[in-house]
């Protein structure tokens, strides 16, 4: 595998805790803890562009090709609507959370979002307002996918659960007891067959998915691990940790194949808080305490 620092980008005055895919094709947004969203163009990365501020900080977001709208949540549980074009519409906000909004998952027809009291709300993004709230866990939901298979939601959260939801209710259907020592971080599935979960416990766990049995756990990083992603062509993921690094992972034999860190490529210097792996470039992007997102390109 080799591996080429392609920029390492700065803007943020603080922290960076998510990456989405932008408005357009090869096109990023990092949300950060200073309360920007900031858009990135991957083929002429240098300059980024400043779509959104606010005085809170934020935890997650993503843009809604479907609502042409950026959507965020921030620490006191509110989710904001940006419209990029101010002739759109204008920013709104709901607050349904306590504690914090911590995952945002778009579906085909709203949003659900998970807060730090351990509920999750349901949306509609066009009107926008909450239609349901519901409290599934004991403690913050810090991470949700979509199962498109079986149309039901994955949630993991800090009480050490992953629960299954139905979206239509939220009503939750199965769990995972005890699925890390501790927060379940980040999660994802992929084609075969097998739900992978990663953990405050600085643990990556490969799931016989849906029987929910655990077949491999692997000691992946020294500290938490806070996100993960799945490359466009499916055959590694990359874990981003509190332990300051990137590592690169084959799907199927679970091997390491490649550690992203200071010394040896660069990398960052403090917590790696999100990865994004961009499928029209192919390009990795990381960010993290550091202020700093930096994009990777990865070849056999």
């Amino acid at each position: 595998m080799q591996l080429l620092k392609i920029a390492g980008l700065s803007g943020h005055n603080s922290g960076i805790y998510k990456i989405s895919r932008g408005p357009k094709p090869g096109t990023i947004l990092s949300f950060a803890g200073d309360g920007q969203i900031v858009e990135w163009d991957l083929s002429n990365p240098e300059n980024g562009i400043l779509r959104a501020k606010s005085d809170y900080k934020f935890f997650c977001g993503l843009y809604s090709q479907t609502a042409d709208a950026c959507f965020a949540g921030d620490m006191n549980g509110s989710l904001y609507r940006m419209h990029f074009d101010p002739n759109s519409g204008e920013t709104r906000a709901w607050k349904t959370h306590e504690k914090g909004l911590f995952a945002l998952l778009e579906l085909e027809h709203g949003l659900v979002s998970g807060g730090g009291d351990g509920t999750l709300t349901l949306w509609s993004k066009e009107p926008f307002f909450p239609k349901e709230t519901r409290r599934i866990a004991g403690d913050r939901i810090r991470s949700l996918i979509w199962d498109p298979q079986r149309k039901v939601l994955l949630a993991g959260s800090s009480d050490t659960q992953i629960y299954i939801v139905e979206p239509e209710h939220l009503r939750v259907v199965d769990q995972i007891e005890n699925a890390h020592k501790s927060t379940v971080f980040s999660l994802l599935l992929h084609s075969g067959g097998h739900l992978v979960s990663g953990g405050r416990d600085a643990m990556v766990h490969f799931w016989q998915y849906p029987e929910m049995v655990l077949e491999h756990a692997i000691p992946a990083h020294l500290f938490t691990i806070n996100d993960m992603a799945l490359s466009p062509c499916g055959r590694w993921f990359a874990t981003a940790g509190r332990d300051k690094e990137v590592r690169i992972w084959d799907v199927e034999s679970k091997k390491l194949l490649k550690v992203i860190d200071r010394v040896k490529f660069k990398g960052h210097i403090n917590s790696v808080n999100t990865v994004f792996w961009d499928k029209d470039t192919s390009l990795l992007c990381s960010a993290g305490d550091d202020r700093s997102l930096m994009l990777w390109k990865i070849t056999d």
